[in-house]
């Protein structure tokens, strides 16, 4: 008996946090981020790759600094912030420039032993810190570079949290509700202690 109600109680909180979720208010939309990521953070991420790998080809194809006057306009275009740093974690505002700014989640990047990209909610906009690695054709603008990861660059976008909530969270978190629904209702029709006295009353 102990055990059924402990099994109701934890798949109760489970259905209150799943609908407690579906009627949360933006900008909150973060609170299950590490989790599970939405395929529209997906997306967002999709556009800074595509910039960034449009920053590598620039600056391998023709001057270095137009990668830099392309990244600029992109920010005035596109309301991006988007931030290039070296492989000491140091800002790098233009071509052969460095700055003791920093990011700490750039260094934990460049510190860790498998660099891959990191991506957090802060508040209404959607962070991200996208690893470049070396390339044999940096070598025209990296000679004799020794490291695998040859800089980073940050990016930071408003993101319309309400697009977040009105479909795919909805959709996840109301399908999570309706099968807790089914299973807290299974549990209260489970009744093992019935079953134990039926087979006793059969002996």
């Amino acid at each position: 008996m102990i055990i059924r109600h402990g099994f109701l109680a934890f798949v109760a909180i489970l259905i209150l946090f799943s609908i407690s979720q579906i009627f949360l208010i933006p900008p909150f939309a973060g609170d299950i981020f590490p989790i599970y990521k939405s395929g529209y953070f997906d997306e967002i991420e999709k556009g800074y790759n595509v910039i960034k790998d449009s920053f590598v080809e620039i600056k391998m194809l023709s001057k270095p600094v137009y990668s830099w006057i392309f990244l600029d306009d992109i920010e005035k275009k596109h309301n991006i912030i988007i931030k290039v740093y070296n492989s000491k974690g140091k800002l790098v505002p233009a071509p052969g420039e460095e700055s003791d700014e920093h990011d700490i989640r750039v260094t934990d990047i460049i510190n860790s032993i498998d660099p891959n990209t990191y991506s957090e909610i802060q508040e209404d906009s959607y962070y991200s810190a996208i690893p470049l690695f070396f390339e044999d054709r940096c070598r025209f603008c990296h000679q004799n570079y020794k490291k695998n990861l040859i800089g980073i660059i940050s990016f930071k976008r408003k993101y319309n949290s309400y697009i977040y909530y009105s479909s795919e969270r909805i959709i996840i978190f109301t399908s999570i509700a309706a099968i807790l629904s089914i299973l807290f209702f299974l549990i209260l029709k489970w009744d093992p202690e019935k079953r134990i006295k039926e087979i006793f009353d059969k002996l």
